[in-house]
């Protein structure tokens, strides 16, 4: 039996979240925005948290 475990469970990729100030999409970690932590929009540097769930 191999000594690894389901890597896949572990995996971390990225969600598009839309900005409420400037409405751009902006790419977040999935477990970010699945645990509800303020997320900071790249283009307009404003603090947000998703309204998204996954």
């Amino acid at each position: 039996m191999s000594g690894r475990k389901n890597t896949q469970f572990r995996r971390n990729h990225l969600v598009k979240c839309p900005c409420p100030n400037c409405s751009k999409d902006s790419e977040h970690s999935f477990n970010r925005v699945q645990k509800g932590a303020q997320l900071v929009c790249p283009y307009c540097n404003a603090l947000f948290k998703s309204t998204q769930r996954f």
